[in-house]
C-alpha cells in the first residue's frame, strides 16, 4: 500500500513538473504570435493575442511593449501610454537572459513620444525625442516623429525639414512618406504630396493608414 502511494505521488509530481515546463513556453509562444501579428500589421489581432499572453504572465515585458504598440497603432493613446510608462519602469527588473528580448532605449523613448503626441502632451512629448536623440541621433523614426511634432502644432516648415532628412536617412521608412504627405500638402505642393503617398502605400500597402492615402490622393488627382 505504501509503494502504492509513494508511487502515485511520484507520479503526480512528474505531472506537475511537465506541466511547469510546458505552461512557460506555450506563454512564449503567444508572446511571439502577438509579436508577428503585430509585425503583420494586424494590430487588433495582435492586441487580443497579447492581452491573454499578459493574463498568463503580466510580467512579461517584451508582451507589453508590443501590446502597447498595438494600441498606438489603434489610436488608443491613453491606455498606450499607461502600458508604455510601466514597461519603462519595469525594463530594469527584467533578467539578463531575458535583456536580447527587451525594447531598448531608443524603442521606449520612441514608442513614449508617439503615445503623447497622440494626447498632444507636446512638452512631454519633445523631452522623449530628446532622449531618444542622445541615443541615436542618424535614426529615421527620430525625425518621423520629430517632424509629427512640428506638424500637429502646424510648424509646416519646420515638419518638412525633419520630415525629408528621415526620408534621406531611410527612404524605406513608410511613415516618413506618410507624413511628409501631409507636410507638402499643407504647402500647396500637391504633387510632391500625392508622390509621398503613393510611395507610402507602396512601402506599407496594408498599413492601418493606407486608406486615407488612397483618398487624399483620389481627392488631389
Amino acid at each position: 500500500m505504501n509503494k502504492r502511494r509513494t508511487f502515485c505521488m511520484i507520479l503526480v509530481a512528474a505531472i506537475a513538473f511537465s506541466i511547469i515546463g510546458v505552461l512557460p513556453r506555450q506563454i512564449l509562444a503567444q508572446t511571439e504570435k502577438g509579436i508577428e501579428l503585430y509585425n503583420s500589421w494586424q494590430y487588433k489581432e495582435a492586441e487580443q493575442v497579447l492581452r491573454e499572453a499578459i493574463k498568463a504572465n503580466p510580467a512579461d515585458i517584451p508582451a507589453n511593449f508590443y501590446l502597447g504598440l498595438s494600441l498606438l497603432l489603434g489610436e488608443k493613446y491613453g491606455e498606450a501610454l499607461e502600458i508604455l510608462s510601466k514597461v519603462a519602469n519595469d525594463r530594469g527588473k527584467a533578467k539578463p537572459q531575458d535583456q536580447s528580448a527587451i525594447p531598448d532605449e531608443f524603442q521606449m523613448q520612441i514608442a513614449l513620444a508617439r503615445a503623447r503626441l497622440g494626447l498632444k502632451q507636446y512638452p512631454e512629448a519633445w523631452k522623449n525625442l530628446e532622449a531618444a536623440k542622445k541615443q541615436h541621433a542618424d535614426a529615421s523614426d527620430l525625425y518621423v516623429y520629430r517632424g509629427v511634432y512640428y506638424l500637429q502644432q502646424d510648424k509646416i516648415r519646420e515638419a518638412i525639414k525633419e520630415l525629408d532628412k528621415a526620408v534621406d536617412l531611410d527612404e524605406h521608412n513608410a511613415y516618413a512618406h506618410y507624413y511628409a504627405g501631409h507636410a507638402y500638402l499643407h504647402t500647396g505642393n500637391v504633387a510632391r504630396a500625392v508622390e509621398f503617398f503613393k510611395m507610402f502605400i507602396q512601402l506599407a500597402p496594408i498599413a492601418p493608414e493606407v486608406e486615407k492615402a488612397r483618398a487624399l490622393i483620389s481627392a488631389l488627382c
